[in-house]
């Protein structure tokens, strides 16, 4: 309890490196003028607890982050959390020499390995300690020595070896643990510090002068000394003879008043970290270098842990988020952490002062790299200077601004008026009256000259009226003159210096690609001209442009080159298209490009008003859009900056986003590479995967760029892009390699990852799918084969059939043509038949009419022998009158034209009489009943009634017609 107490009271969750001071230092160059480039990771962003405790970087690259909350792995792209099982916040981490990610916990510890999916998770190892010891409260600190790993706790400490742990008890208030030089030290606010060897604890007397002090930090120092860093009371030497001497830094008082929780080594010094003022970094002789806090950068005050990452740059766990540090960088700034404002426009170094010109002003500060940053000045606005400012000149001594209201000069830190114009863009002394200074403004050009050290305005310079920004000499005293818009005029000055004599303007009439965007500079004193695209220069003889060869070999001739500066080296600065650079002069007057250190500053700078400043060869200063940058050209950029490209995630988007794999294979390690038995076959229904990756690079993170192939879908490796994901949809079957890698804002390509599987055949493109297709072809073809033979047979059949169909067509056209002939012989008989019956009612009618005479002449005739020839003819009438006997005869010829019509009469209506039949006879012929009654000796009235007695014979409806029903019958 007593311990727990002590902790709240001065500072609790002080935290250092894990191997970090086995006698290396990591390779890391501090830059001292401005301040670094910061990264902020808010606690919004990584979406957990604001307070970090711990950071550690892996083998492969990635960041773990002990947070409040739980254990955060972060990528360069992606936040992902790993929950220890009791859900407590994450002390401490480290990592071993074989890659293993130890991690230290409330009331548990145990490391990091992959899941059955391949992603990191936590393995707990308080199962192996021994029931009675595996209470305990934080893991403060994590130690892997060189034979085990050691969890120091308030308690006591645990120590992990050949797979088993063994609980060593310290009988004294342990306050932290700290491994240096081999050695593991254990300190004790109450009496010093004591050394833990071999199971035993063994306390050095001589440390008892840190009595009542709480030790934040051990270093080492030089030759097995090693540095011991109190919260409060200062740093001491403790060397090899076990002495403890005070070690006097210059910034004894920031250490005084400010609690030193946390310590890191440098190459070239130490970094300390206090609890409510950021981060103090010192070299090796207790020189301040660098003060970091939230003024300057920082997202808080309070710095829990201090991690030097293999690149040399710093990590910050924060008690509000966690920052990212480039000290090892060439790069600092100059911008609103450092009280500037504004986009950059110009610089100057003057009497050890450091002018800054920006679109808000000019802000001035002392330029003394020796002086502490803890109590240099910042930069101050210049009085009156308020305002666009354009370049800031060294005439003559005097320091000339120009700027938008006018020309001024800087006179004790205020910026005095000394010309009645406005817009004053740029100063030029004439190389042959070098007391004349031309001044190019918004409208035309203006005269001032030097008299007797003051610098006078004389009078505006008549003839030329156009904006004049951008001016040079040339050796004839000629001025050109660079306008963005129309071209670049040549001027020649009247020996008065008071007006244009002559003025020709040059454009793509005269040589240049177009008419904008020409600029001129001066390089080893001749004049070179860049046009929209090219470099070019100017051949007198010719009145022309033609291009720069040399410098179009080493700048881009596609890009617009916007700026060319020769410094004192006789190097050339450039801007050009988005890139900046410089072009190195060797001794033999070659020059080498070396331009992708400076892509950092890529479409950062202001556009048409770069400003690049070469000063020595430890100081050129860059214009950007939120200020300035500090270059020092003699920063280390070769050495190694490798990394490493990592496959995050490998999903099936078949399968509701379902992982496949999260990237890591070894259980030690973390190695990324895939062994041949994770390769997975997938089914085919899951043949839509998709990719994450990310690289292990942090400077810039959002600018690198990754390219990618999958082997057995795509020809070529795609173009280079920001997309940190690709997914493929539907692919068929067989076996794919995905690849990629990355290449970070400087260029470096990283390591490649890759992912192997193999995507199986459908049910229906299966093997066995295969040999059931062979078999089915097989009985299709026998099939085929069988019906072709019936259908062979068919066919043979269908042309016997359609001879048979001719055949038969011909014997029906012989059938209808004997049918025809047979009908039109029953017309034709039918007719006679009909017309013979007729004929015969006539010859009755003639015969009865005759019998009518014969009879009246008898009845007057009285001779006896007359009157007997008078009746035996007309007995013979008689028997012409009656057709009984010719009946017969009728009646075979009628069945045989009508089909047997009286047959089938008599047969199907029986109770029909003999008169009746020949009264249906004579209906067949469609005779009418007037011409019926006489063949059957009726009258009218009793053919009608006979017809009545037939229709009830044969049961016919009144609605039926007899006469149709027996012509249809």
């Amino acid at each position: 309890m007593v311990t727990r107490i002590f902790r709240c009271v001065y500072g609790v969750g002080l935290i250092i490196l894990a191997s970090l001071l086995n006698g290396q230092s990591v390779s890391a160059q501090v830059r001292y003028n401005g301040i670094p480039y910061i990264k902020n990771y808010t606690h919004q962003e990584y979406g957990a607890s604001p307070f970090n405790w711990a950071v550690v970087q892996d083998a492969n690259g990635l960041i773990y982050v002990g947070n409040n909350y739980l254990l955060m792995e972060w990528d360069g792209n992606t936040w992902r959390m790993i929950a220890l099982p009791n859900r407590t916040v994450v002390r401490s981490l480290t990592v071993d020499s074989k890659g293993r990610v130890y991690v230290g916990g409330q009331d548990d510890f145990g490391y990091l390995a992959p899941d059955e999916k391949g992603e990191m998770a936590f393995q707990s190892l308080k199962s192996k300690i021994e029931k009675q010891y595996q209470d305990f409260d934080d893991v403060w600190r994590i130690y892997a020595m060189h034979d085990g790993v050691v969890f120091c706790t308030a308690s006591g400490i645990y120590y992990y070896q050949d797979s088993t742990i063994k609980y060593y008890s310290i009988n004294h208030i342990i306050d932290l643990c700290f491994y240096v030089n081999d050695r593991l030290f254990i300190t004790d606010h109450t009496r010093g510090i004591y050394e833990f060897r071999n199971g035993h604890i063994q306390y050095i007397v001589s440390s008892a002068v840190l009595k009542d002090n709480l030790i934040a930090g051990m270093l080492y120092a030089s030759d097995g000394d090693i540095l011991v860093v109190t919260q409060k009371k200062g740093i001491y030497k403790f060397d090899s003879h076990d002495t403890f001497t005070p070690w006097p830094i210059e910034s004894q008082k920031f250490m005084e008043h400010t609690n030193i929780v946390t310590t890191a080594a440098l190459a070239t010094g130490y970094a300390l970290g206090s609890s409510s003022n950021g981060v103090l970094i010192i070299d090796r002789e207790g020189k301040t270098k660098l003060h970091l806090n939230k003024e300057k950068g920082l997202q808080n005050n309070g710095v829990e842990y201090i991690y030097t990452n293999a690149s040399g740059n710093l990590w910050l766990a924060l008690r509000d988020g966690v920052d990212f540090v480039e000290i090892n960088s060439p790069f600092t700034l100059f911008n609103s952490q450092t009280k500037i404002s504004g986009s950059a426009f110009t610089s100057l170094v003057k009497d050890h002062k450091l002018y800054l010109g920006t679109s808000d002003g000019l802000f001035c500060k002392t330029w003394d790299e020796n002086q502490n940053p803890l109590t240099q000045t910042a930069f101050s606005l210049v009085e009156n200077s308020e305002g666009q400012t354009y370049n800031l000149q060294l005439i003559d001594n005097h320091l000339i601004l120009s700027h938008h209201t006018g020309a001024y000069e800087i006179l004790n830190n205020k910026a005095v008026k000394i010309s009645p114009d406005n817009g004053v863009w740029y100063f030029m002394q004439l190389r042959n009256n070098p007391k004349a200074i031309v001044c190019g403004t918004y409208t035309g050009l203006r005269l001032y000259e030097n008299v007797n050290g003051t610098l006078v305005w004389k009078w505006a310079i008549a003839g030329f009226d156009e904006s004049s920004r951008i001016m040079e000499q040339d050796d004839d005293g000629n001025i050109w003159i660079a306008h963005g818009y129309k071209g670049v005029y040549k001027l020649r000055l009247n020996k008065e210096l008071n007006k244009v004599e002559s003025v020709k303007l040059y454009n793509s009439k005269n040589g240049f690609p177009s008419d904008v965007f020409i600029n001129v500079f001066k390089i080893d004193g001749k004049l070179v001209f860049t046009g929209a695209y090219g470099i070019y220069h100017y051949d007198e003889k010719t009145d022309r442009f033609v291009p720069h060869d040399e410098f179009n070999k080493l700048i881009d001739k596609g890009q617009h080159t916007r700026k060319l500066i020769q410094d004192k080296e006789n190097n050339i600065w450039y801007s050009s298209g988005d890139e900046i650079g410089v072009l190195k002069r060797s001794n033999n007057g070659s020059y080498t490009v070396k331009k992708t250190i400076f892509n950092k500053l890529g479409k950062k700078l202001v556009g048409g008003f770069e400003h690049i400043a070469y000063y020595d060869p430890y100081n050129v200063i860059i214009g950007i859009d939120e200020g300035f940058v500090h270059y020092d050209p003699t920063f280390n950029d070769d050495a190694d900056r490798s990394y490493n490209t990592l496959l995050r995630k490998v999903i099936c988007t078949s399968a509701k986003d379902s992982l496949l794999s999260g990237g890591v294979f070894s259980e030690l390690t973390g190695n990324p590479n895939q062994p041949v038995d994770k390769i997975p076959s997938l089914p085919y229904s899951l043949n839509s995967l998709r990719f994450a990756f990310s690289a292990m690079s942090y400077e810039d993170a959002t600018s690198v760029q990754y390219q990618y192939i999958l082997e057995g879908n795509d020809k070529n490796w795609s173009a280079w892009g920001r997309m940190t994901q690709k997914e493929y949809t539907n692919l068929r079957e067989g076996d794919y390699i995905f690849r990629v890698k990355a290449k970070d804002i400087y260029n470096r390509i990283g390591s490649e990852a890759s992912y192997k599987f193999t995507i199986l055949s459908p049910w229906y493109r299966s093997i066995g799918a295969y040999i059931v297709y062979a078999i089915l072809l097989g009985l299709l073809l026998y099939a085929v084969r069988k019906l072709t033979k019936i259908e062979q047979l068919k066919a043979m059949r269908l042309r016997e059939a359609k001879q048979m169909e001719e055949v038969l067509k011909a014997e029906k056209e012989i059938i209808k043509l004997n049918s025809e002939k047979l009908e039109h012989d029953l017309h034709h008989k039918t007719k006679e038949l009909t017309s013979s019956a007729i004929h015969i009612v006539h010859n009755i009618e003639t015969i009865q009419k005759l019998k009518s005479q014969v009879l009246s002449v008898m009845e007057t005739v009285e001779d006896k022998n007359m009157l007997y020839q008078l009746r035996k003819l007309s007995k013979s009438i008689e028997s012409e009158i009656s057709i009984e006997n010719n009946w017969e005869q009728f009646e075979n010829h009628f069945n045989q034209i009508h089909q047997d019509f009286l047959v089938r009469l008599r047969k199907e209506f029986p109770a029909l009489t003999h008169g009746d039949i020949k009264l249906c006879a004579y209906l067949r012929l469609n005779l009418s009943s007037k011409e019926i009654a006489p063949l059957l000796n009726l009258s009218l009235r009793g053919v009608e009634a006979s017809r009545y007695r037939i229709r009830k014979k044969m049961n016919l409806s009144q609605d039926i017609n007899l006469t149709e029903f027996i012509l249809r019958y």
